[in-house]
């Protein structure tokens, strides 16, 4: 894809989101990174904070920024738990957070996304214990966080409702600590309503990843290829006046382009965008 096929509207677009982009793709489409001035959210796999070296990516958060492109960065989550009852599984997590953490400490992101891992399906029965094992987990890394003036915010996967990232977020009470609203896995895995995750999480929201689908998997369809309810979303963010990082979570460029577009003609997007300059 060149350019000359984003027309200006998708460009606004573009310049007020940031695209998840896994370690792994980003020689591959780093021309068009460039050439499209793209903020990337840049997501590390336990093979990727193994295989790189910080040389690597500093280079390439470097090329990004000159461009005037923003960061932010996505650790791993695959059998990671920093909840979890055993303590052997607490020690990987904790070990692979310390590794993205070192990559933080070089190229600076803005936000640090981690997904706080708790499954009602497996968790429900020893959820004080998850909790206070997660804390302990988080800790260091907040203070981390807090050293680097980055934030460290927690995603939604499987959880229910808000209540557990609120019980973390409200007991260790650290600016540099916030929740990211992931509108795929809530739709999909969430039997509680997108309105009540807003109303409850709204204060400590800091990320939005924006992706679609129909509630029966977590697809990651294009923007407005689903059934989410984005005007609620963005009439939601305009009426508290906040303004949290949006991040895309296109699966291939086309639906990168197709989810562009899709923003680009939503008008509740149109007015958050508004928005953003009036608080600008």
């Amino acid at each position: 894809m060149k350019s000359r096929e984003i027309d200006p509207a998708m460009r606004a677009v573009l310049r007020q989101v940031l695209v998840n982009m896994p370690w792994s793709y980003v020689g591959r489409f780093m021309d068009l990174v460039v050439e499209n001035r793209m903020n990337i959210e840049l997501g590390f796999a336990a093979a990727d904070l193994e295989s790189c070296s910080p040389g690597e990516v500093c280079a390439a958060v470097a090329r990004i920024r000159e461009r005037g492109g923003r960061i932010s960065f996505h650790g791993p989550f695959w059998d990671l738990n920093p909840g979890s009852v055993d303590p052997a599984i607490r020690e990987v997590t904790r070990s692979r957070l310390d590794s993205l953490f070192q990559l933080a400490e070089r190229a600076l992101p803005e936000q640090v996304v981690f997904h706080a891992g708790f499954d009602p399906r497996h968790h429900r029965g020893h959820r004080p214990e998850w909790i206070e094992n997660c804390l302990a987990t988080l800790g260091p890394f907040v203070r981390r966080a807090e050293m680097l003036n980055c934030t460290l915010v927690l995603e939604n996967v499987f959880e229910d409702g808000p209540e557990l990232h609120l019980e973390l977020l409200e007991r260790i009470k650290s600016p540099r600590l916030g929740f990211c609203l992931d509108l795929g896995h809530q739709h999909a895995f969430s039997q509680t309503a997108l309105d009540k995750w807003l109303l409850a999480a709204w204060p400590y929201l800091k990320e939005v990843h924006l992706h679609d689908n129909d509630r029966s998997f977590d697809a990651h369809l294009p923007v407005g290829a689903g059934t989410i309810d984005f005007d609620l979303l963005f009439g939601f963010l305009i009426e508290k006046r906040i303004f949290p990082l949006l991040t895309v979570e296109p699966h291939t460029v086309e639906h990168l382009f197709e989810t562009l577009a899709g923003l680009a003609r939503m008008a509740a997007f149109n007015d958050f965008l508004e928005a953003c300059r009036q608080n600008a």
